[in-house]
């Protein structure tokens, strides 16, 4: 193939991506833009990865990634989600894993079938999240291991009532997640994701710097490739997971037990 072709091939590859950027919901490796994206998506699975063990489900499996991480540490995966792509590719990447296309508040399983649960990325996408660990709850054994993760409210979307992200129904600050799990579950410890201070790992800070009512006006996906363009790549070991200063981090994770 000529230089010429492998050009317009690349280049109809991106106006695709970007003319479907729903497709650009969940982390793919295919998309440059999602670069750290990725790197924090597998930080929250291996931060969680010694707490796994047993039949495993994973609700929002996406492309498989996560269940890469955590397959090792399981006996039996499944793997659900809604779009019936994801778990095409899924399924390719991971043949020995199951792939089931369900809702995540209808979930086709008897009741205590499943020693771990992950929902990441998840709960902000449904319309009833009660329902929604109603059903996680169901689905858990009673020495269960459920772990669960969303945005953090004041990052993904500042003040603002209605998510930036068109795909997510709503948004949580700590306090709001907390009081939503545990009024759902006996057990529930809350984790803040977030990356070592910017200085260390990054000579342009000029993303962090963008004003956040400017910088929501951005496309996510569009913030993802500047993003790329600005800073160093990622790193895991850059990943952080505190208990404390919630409302710096980015990414809330919830270890709970029903």
């Amino acid at each position: 193939m000529s230089a010429s072709s492998i050009r317009l091939s690349q280049l109809k590859k991106w106006i695709h991506i970007f003319s479907n950027a729903d497709r650009l919901e969940a982390p793919d490796r295919d998309f440059i833009g999602h670069r750290d994206i990725l790197i924090r998506s597998r930080a929250r699975y291996e931060f969680v990865a010694p707490f796994v063990y047993g039949t495993l489900l994973e609700v929002g499996s996406g492309r498989g990634y996560g269940l890469e991480v955590l397959a090792p540490r399981s006996t039996v995966q499944i793997g659900v989600d809604l779009s019936r792509a994801f778990l095409k590719k899924a399924q390719c990447n991971l043949p020995a894993i199951s792939f089931v296309q369900a809702n995540g508040s209808t979930l086709p399983f008897t009741g205590h079938s499943f020693d771990s649960i992950i929902a990441f990325e998840v709960i902000e996408h449904v319309e009833d999240d009660v329902a929604f660990l109603n059903e996680l709850k169901r689905l858990a054994r009673d020495q269960g291991f459920i772990a669960i993760s969303t945005p953090n409210k004041f990052v993904a979307s500042g003040n603002r009532k209605k998510p930036i992200d068109p795909f997510h129904v709503r948004e949580y600050t700590s306090p709001e997640f907390y009081t939503l799990l545990s009024h759902a579950f006996s057990s529930v410890k809350i984790f803040g994701q977030s990356e070592r201070s910017a200085e260390s790992i990054s000579v342009n800070t000029l993303m962090d710097r963008i004003p956040k009512r400017w910088k929501y006006l951005v496309p996510l996906y569009i913030q993802g490739l500047i993003s790329v363009i600005v800073r160093p790549q990622l790193r895991i070991d850059d990943c952080q997971f505190q208990t404390g200063d919630l409302d710096l981090a980015h990414t809330f994770i919830a270890l709970c037990q029903p």
